[in-house]
């Protein structure tokens, strides 16, 4: 791998968006990322996203390809004492630890921040938990909708009048941003690491980010008794209106009103979105047209930021920033479960074929799921 994180290692136990989504950002800045799996626990958008039941089912959810870019695939049973002892051998070799398991999993299988900085003092522990490493509600579990209940952006999400609105499975959005922040405080704790020779523990709540980027709406609730937090669909204060129009062509375009106009439904109906939006700028009124996903691949000027192919022509996520005007590389597709076991321990832990046949005839490195899992 290339890029700015080349040289860091990162010990990946992410699964779903928070977690897998934080390493796969790592590892698209050039990070050698390890995604820990095994036969006994999949990453569950391995069933989420299963497309049939034939043989090698689990390898090819297009969930698991989209989240699951550029790493590298161990498979290693954490329930066993041997894979965690392997584990422990490969944190001395790491810079990262990602996580977003429940609270207290990895501490039961000697795997917890404790266990490993005392094998590596260097090693950055980021641990991606739904409401915190302490406090009453630190055992609770969380997916982006209650996230977005939580954290107060589903009071916020829809339009005035209606009831509070979650952003669904196929965004997650508190999902996306927890990972967003996740990246950038676990690059910082690494170059921290790097100049004192001392690790940390990232105690990273979800809900408390997702609550961060309402805070304003927060802040004003708190000082004014009066305020309410309340949809107000696409309305602003200082704005005549904001909203979004059919074209002659069925796409959409939105604009920014700076006051009433009528005409606008009538023009955007006689005109296809791109007329229209032409039209709408030369009248000095802002406006775009609406893209779904096939348009953002479609366009140049968003290549590597959006969304990618790859070389199965499989959607991947892209990143959400460019580096010296490029956004993603793809140089690994997301592994087959355990795809790299033997590539990993050779390379870092210098197991010969009898040490690899061993962990195999003991289940510690299957790769075929349970009958619990399927």
């Amino acid at each position: 791998m290339t890029g700015p994180l080349a040289g860091v290692r990162v010990l990946d136990f992410g699964l779903l968006t928070a977690g897998a989504n934080t390493s796969a950002m790592l590892a698209d800045l050039g990070a050698d990322v390890i995604k820990i799996e095994s036969g006994a626990y999949l990453d569950p958008f391995r069933v989420v996203g299963k497309m049939d039941n034939d043989a090698g089912w689990w390898n090819r959810s297009p969930q698991f390809r989209f989240t699951n870019r550029n790493k590298r695939g161990l498979a290693l049973n954490l329930k066993d004492p041997e894979g965690q002892r392997v584990i422990r051998e490969l944190a001395a070799h790491c810079d990262v630890v990602v996580e977003n398991f429940r609270r207290g999993v990895l501490d039961r299988a000697g795997l917890g921040y404790a266990a490993l900085q005392s094998v590596n003092p260097r090693i950055v522990f980021a641990a991606i938990s739904s409401q915190g490493d302490t406090g009453p509600e630190r055992m609770n579990v969380s997916f982006g909708s209650t996230l977005d209940a939580t954290s107060g952006i589903a009071s916020l999400t829809g339009y005035e009048g209606e009831e509070p609105r979650i952003s669904g499975m196929d965004v997650n959005y508190p999902d996306q941003i927890v990972s967003l922040f996740a990246t950038g405080i676990v690059i910082a704790a690494v170059m921290e690491a790097r100049r004192s020779g001392k690790g940390a523990f990232l105690d990273f709540s979800q809900r408390e980010v997702a609550s961060f980027t309402v805070g304003e709406e927060i802040l004003a609730a708190s000082a004014d008794p009066g305020h309410r937090l309340a949809p107000r669909g696409n309305a602003e204060a200082g704005i005549a209106r904001q909203d979004a129009w059919r074209c002659r062509d069925g796409r959409w375009i939105a604009a920014t009103l700076d006051r009433q106009d009528d005409s606008i439904a009538g023009l955007c109906a006689g005109l296809d979105a791109a007329e229209a939006v032409a039209a709408l700028l030369a009248r000095g009124i802002a406006a775009a047209p609406c893209n779904d996903g096939n348009d953002l691949l479609a366009d140049p000027r968003l290549a590597g930021v959006t969304l990618v192919r790859d070389e199965q022509g499989g959607l991947v996520k892209g990143l959400p920033y460019r580096l010296d005007g490029r956004g993603i590389t793809i140089e690994r597709a997301a592994p087959d479960l355990g795809q790299h076991t033997e590539e990993v321990l050779r390379e870092l832990l210098g197991y010969d074929a009898a040490a690899l046949e061993k962990l195999d005839a003991s289940g510690v490195t299957s790769t075929t799921p349970t009958v619990g899992d399927v």
